[in-house]
Parts: C-alpha cells; sequence; structure tokens
C-alpha cells in the first residue's frame, strides 16, 4: 500500500512540473531513480559502494544541483 501511494504522488509531482514548466528538471532527477536502490541495498542489504561508485553519485548530484540553480 504504502509503494502505491508514494507511485501516486511520484506521478501527481511529475504532473505539476510538466504542467509548471520544470520538464527538464524533472526529467534529470528521474534519470538518478537507481541512486535510490543504491540506499536502499546499503540500508537493508548491508552493500557497500567502491569508491568510483561513491564518485559516480556525487557527481550526479551536483550536476543535479547545478541544472537546478541555473
Amino acid at each position: 500500500m504504502a509503494t502505491g501511494v508514494l507511485d501516486m504522488t511520484a506521478s501527481v509531482f511529475f504532473l505539476l512540473a510538466n504542467r509548471e514548466g520544470l520538464l527538464a528538471l524533472v526529467a534529470v532527477i528521474t534519470s538518478l531513480y537507481p541512486a535510490s536502490t543504491i540506499a536502499l541495498a546499503q540500508v537493508f542489504l548491508g552493500e557497500r559502494l567502491a569508491r568510483h561508485q561513491v564518485v559516480g553519485l556525487v557527481l550526479a548530484t551536483i550536476a543535479v544541483v547545478l541544472i537546478a540553480v541555473s
């Protein structure tokens, strides 16, 4: 049930962003969905990230911030 609520909320936010003209930013953030999978794997499965994976996540986060403020 929680997954359904989160999915519905994400769809509403996507539609609002599309209406307000923020689609470029939303598309970039949406493309980062694997980062949430990585975070969940770390929390629940105890997965460890290699150094190059951490660097990739940090660079992707910086890129999203730069796109958001431009």
